[in-house]
């Protein structure tokens, strides 16, 4: 087996169940089978070697950091010198992705369908969605699709359209009429979210497993289902997602799978990135978008997506997890402890061979490059870089 990074962890806990229709009484006794596993409506508990633990992302506003891992594990601290503080979570199941909108406000999501929020800057993090809700996001979505597609078929017989583009609207209509059929009150919780970002504090994007996608347009309030939106018929997992100053969206997934936005998921276009492997992240330094993934692949589109080339990385370990060191240098980390520096050019293989832990996730806060992986954290100056290399 390949080594773990944060989605192939989401993706091995996400459970595959049979599914059937549901009433609400069902939805209830499945949240009871989920508290009696400690995970949907039991709080993380408080431990004293939680900084041990498996993190699978950080995050930053300014100083403020906050890490995100198994176990609804979440640590904060104010700045570099400061001590981790375990955060108070409401729920038991892995947390995956954070993203900070400013010093005190900050989005989570995880497995089981589950998006968090803290007002507090970390310290206390509230609940507003799960796998349950998600269930009839999915319900109402399919029911829409199935209505618009069936108009869709009928105008199109009337008027004698090209008998291919009826026999798609007709694959379409019954792909969503079979989705429906098979919905259960299980769905949403089978569903992991992978990543999150809010653009503005109003519209926020959180994207998972078989396509996922949620959109919300008041700050969180309330959520609607796009995934069936998009095009990504095929349901690829969707593991990334990053902003450019112009408010380009853009999304990457497994397969190769791209798309991106630039008027807030009113409409989408594909990113043909050639690749038939999965990319777990996506960075941006001004016009240069940077995607990788497995077996240190790397891509480039100098041109918001339009067109890729493949970037020779001369490693072949799964990348997970990249940052800017400077406005020029990328540090990208991932499996058997990569630490790879590129400068736009040479790509500079700074790992050292003896701590082959897998890393998740990186970021330069302050001075400081600070790194999550399946043993905690670890915390290295950037000038160290120079020294042979990190922690």
């Amino acid at each position: 087996m390949p080594s773990m990074d944060k989605k192939l962890l989401a993706l091995l806990c996400t459970l595959s169940l049979p599914v059937h229709s549901a009433s609400e009484e069902q939805a209830l006794n499945t949240a009871n089978g989920y508290v009696e596993n400690n995970v949907l409506l039991v709080a993380a508990e408080m431990n004293s070697l939680v900084e041990k633990s498996v993190f699978l992302e950080i995050d930053n506003y300014a100083k403020r950091q906050i890490l995100v891992g198994e176990y609804g594990r979440i640590l904060v601290r104010d700045d570099s010198n400061s001590a981790w503080l375990q955060a108070n979570v409401p729920v038991q199941t892995t947390i995956t992705a954070v993203d900070f909108i400013d010093e005190k406000v900050a989005w989570a999501v995880g497995h089981q369908g589950v998006i968090l929020k803290t007002t507090d800057g970390g310290h206390n993090w509230n609940k507003v969605f799960d796998g349950l809700q998600l269930t009839n996001l999915l319900k109402s979505s399919l029911e829409t699709q199935v209505v618009l597609l069936t108009a869709a078929f009928e105008r199109a017989e009337v008027a004698g359209i090209d008998e291919d583009m009826l026999d798609e609207i007709e694959m379409q209509l019954d792909d969503a009429s079979y989705k429906l059929e098979d919905l259960t009150v299980n769905s949403g919780i089978e569903i992991s979210f992978f990543d999150v970002l809010f653009s503005t504090a109003d519209y926020g994007l959180v994207i998972g497993a078989y396509g996922a996608m949620l959109e919300t347009k008041d700050g969180g309030n309330s959520w609607e289902y796009i995934g069936f939106k998009v095009p990504n018929p095929e349901g690829f997992h969707l593991n990334a997602l990053t902003t450019d100053a112009e408010k380009n969206i853009y999304v990457i997934g497994e397969a190769g799978f791209g798309i991106a936005t630039s008027d807030q998921g009113q409409t989408w276009r594909s990113l043909d990135i050639d690749y038939s492997g999965s990319l777990f992240g996506i960075e941006v330094q001004g016009n240069t978008l940077y995607s990788y993934g497995l077996r240190g692949n790397m891509f480039t589109s100098k041109n918001q997506g339009d067109t890729w080339q493949r970037l020779d990385t001369g490693v072949t370990n799964h990348i997970f997890s990249a940052d800017w060191l400077n406005s020029k240098e990328l540090l990208l980390v991932g499996a058997g402890g990569l630490k790879l520096v590129y400068d736009g050019h040479v790509f500079n293989d700074i790992s050292k061979s003896n701590q082959r832990i897998d890393i998740t996730s990186v970021k330069v806060i302050d001075g400081n490059v600070v790194t999550t992986g399946l043993r905690g954290w670890q915390s290295s100056l950037k000038n160290e870089l120079v020294q042979g290399g990190l922690k």
